[in-house]
């Protein structure tokens, strides 16, 4: 089981997620993610069916369908990418996300898009690894940026929004 915590300076609360993925066929899994919010208490959660097409043309295609606790519904997701690495060892990459999240009972969708450019440091120092990643965000026209150590992950956009996650 995956578990992190997180915090952003948009919500200013400590949340505790707890992330597991189930595994059906080699193609196929159910992942259930649930989050607490150590603040008010409030618990809310989502499940995931998701199955992989192609891998071996692209990175990943998942088609799933996605239930959330708190909102009580259920959406469609479509979602590929594709990394392209430009160095031979992989330490220096491009990575393509696409997506969409429709929502039948509103009939609403929303897109989503970013080109990724990253760059992996292995030993940065005695038994620490760093990521670090620059990306743009093709719907809402932002940058963005990531610095990933072993454990901890901080990102950041333009807009000065910013979140910290830290691996358990």
């Amino acid at each position: 089981m995956e578990t992190y915590l997180s915090y952003s300076a948009q919500e200013k609360q400590l949340h505790i997620h707890a992330k597991e993925k189930f595994l059906i066929d080699p193609y196929s899994f159910l992942q259930i993610h649930g989050r607490l919010n150590t603040h008010t208490g409030a618990a809310s959660g989502i499940a995931q069916f998701k199955r992989r097409f192609y891998p071996e043309i692209l990175s990943s295609i998942d088609v799933g369908v996605k239930y959330h606790s708190k909102l009580r519904d259920f959406t469609c997701d479509l979602q590929g990418k594709k990394t392209l690495p430009i160095t031979d060892n992989g330490l220096l990459s491009i990575d393509t996300k696409a997506g969409y999240n429709f929502n039948p009972g509103s009939q609403k969708g929303k897109q989503r898009g970013a080109v990724e450019l990253t760059y992996k440091l292995f030993n940065f120092t005695q038994d620490q690894d760093v990521r670090l990643k620059i990306g743009f965000d093709l719907f809402d026209k932002k940058p963005y940026f990531q610095v990933r150590e072993n454990n901890w992950t901080f990102n950041t956009d333009i807009d000065g929004r910013w979140s910290v996650k830290y691996d358990l």
